[in-house]
């Protein structure tokens, strides 16, 4: 199923040509900005398996809570369900389990870094495997916009705290990521993105819930400070609900490969916020960068 969505996406066209950014996306990589360095300094207080159940379960209560009060439809038929139970448990799943735990074992820079390479997997994938024909402005934009993640991030520094686990956790999350964009694409137009993306963060509960139970009643006898549960509840609002559903919303409007671009300006938010609230100051290579993101996702974008 996955190889066939992905043969699918490589000769799809974008469905707003008149539009130069996928304006859905973007919003998605803004609200996903945050998420690392804010989660990095929760987990100092948090059970990391706690963590990691309870953001979707938060996203999961308040997004029906929204239908049921727009009146909008619910139920999935049963001919879609088995695509958005693998896109919940195998991609959304996996990829929040992934995440947060590699967050916890290894550095912001080095997490960053492997999330935003799925656009250059997916990229290998059709290239290499699927021999899918190339041309050069989208190689470049690829190839070009992971240079820019890379010179971006390294300026940051924060490596000490980095372990092979968890780059390999943080790789495993930029992996199952690409699942959880590519399974559902061809159900959005008729559910929409609110209840697709309901039903997979329902099914992600099935990975993440058991995992983290005993967590959670640990996190309830000792409870982190309430900074730490405000990190909980935006990861939860803005990093699950929001972003899930706009990430969703510009797959359904540009496709899963040009969306899947726009990662690679997670990092360009990330240090854009961290310069404008926190007073960081950005250098040369970072601005350089940060530029060939850009370049990137234009590149791709025009192709």
């Amino acid at each position: 199923m996955a190889e066939h969505a992905v043969a699918v996406d490589a000769r799809e066209t974008d469905q707003h040509t008149g539009s130069a950014i996928n304006w859905p996306a973007l919003g998605a990589v803004l609200c996903w900005s945050g998420m690392s360095p804010f989660a990095k300094w929760a987990l100092e207080e948090f059970p990391a398996l706690a963590y990691t159940a309870l953001r979707p379960a938060i996203a999961v209560i308040v997004l029906f809570v929204v239908l049921w009060v727009r009146k909008q439809p619910i139920a999935i038929e049963r001919k879609d369900r088995r695509r958005l139970l693998m896109a919940g448990t195998l991609g959304m799943g996996l990829s929040q389990l992934c995440f947060i735990n590699g967050l916890a074992r290894t550095s912001v820079t080095h997490n960053v870094i492997l999330i935003s390479c799925s656009p250059l997997l997916v990229a290998s994938y059709r290239w290499l495997i699927k021999r899918d024909r190339v041309d050069t402005r989208s190689a470049l934009g690829v190839l070009g916009g992971f240079a820019g993640v890379i010179l971006l991030v390294s300026g940051a520094g924060g490596s000490d705290d980095a372990t092979l686990l968890g780059d390999l956790l943080s790789l495993g999350a930029a992996i199952t990521w690409m699942g959880a964009t590519i399974w559902p694409a061809p159900v959005l137009a008729t559910y929409g993105t609110l209840r697709t993306t309901a039903w997979m963060l329902s099914a992600s509960l099935l990975v993440v819930v058991p995992l983290g139970l005993a967590s959670i009643a640990d996190a309830i006898t000792d409870p982190p400070s309430l900074p730490a549960w405000g990190s909980l509840v935006y990861s939860a609002i803005f990093g699950i609900l929001i972003g899930n559903s706009l990430w969703q919303r510009g797959v359904q409007q540009a496709g899963a490969a040009r969306t899947l671009i726009y990662l690679y300006l997670e990092p360009v938010g990330a240090l854009a916020l961290a310069a404008l609230f926190l007073g960081e100051r950005l250098g040369p290579l970072q601005a350089v960068g940060g530029g060939l993101a850009l370049a990137g996702v234009a590149l791709v974008r025009k192709s």
